[in-house]
């Protein structure tokens, strides 16, 4: 059985070239059967009618032993990086608001001259 959505699929630019396939309804991806009734694949229900039991339990501990893997890889900024990028993001914001009130101002004055013209 093959599934064909209505509307065209467009490929998407970060696959393209990969071998990735989109799936489309009731194809098979790793032996489960795809629904497409409801957003999130989801019944009338409310039960998860495509999810995989080998991802459905997972042990807390090993769960909170893998995210302490994962962050102990990344790589933290020094207090002076965040206190220097702090610094510069506040500088910057602030020549922004300068540069935005002078054209603002400018602009005001221009429309206030040209109404003017007509009287």
């Amino acid at each position: 059985m093959k599934g064909c959505s209505s509307i065209g699929r467009a490929s998407v630019s970060k696959t393209e070239g990969w071998g990735f396939e989109t799936l489309r309804p009731c194809h098979f991806a790793d032996g489960l059967a795809l629904k497409a009734l409801h957003p999130a694949g989801r019944g009338r229900r409310g039960r998860d009618l495509g999810t995989r039991e080998a991802m459905a339990k997972l042990n807390p501990v090993e769960f909170i032993q893998e995210v302490r893997q994962e962050v102990s890889k990344v790589t933290w900024p020094t207090w002076k990086e965040v206190w220097i990028t702090t610094a510069m993001v506040l500088v910057m914001v602030t020549l922004a608001s300068l540069f935005f009130l002078l054209a603002d101002q400018t602009i005001g004055w221009i429309v206030r001259f040209v109404l003017g013209m007509g009287r």
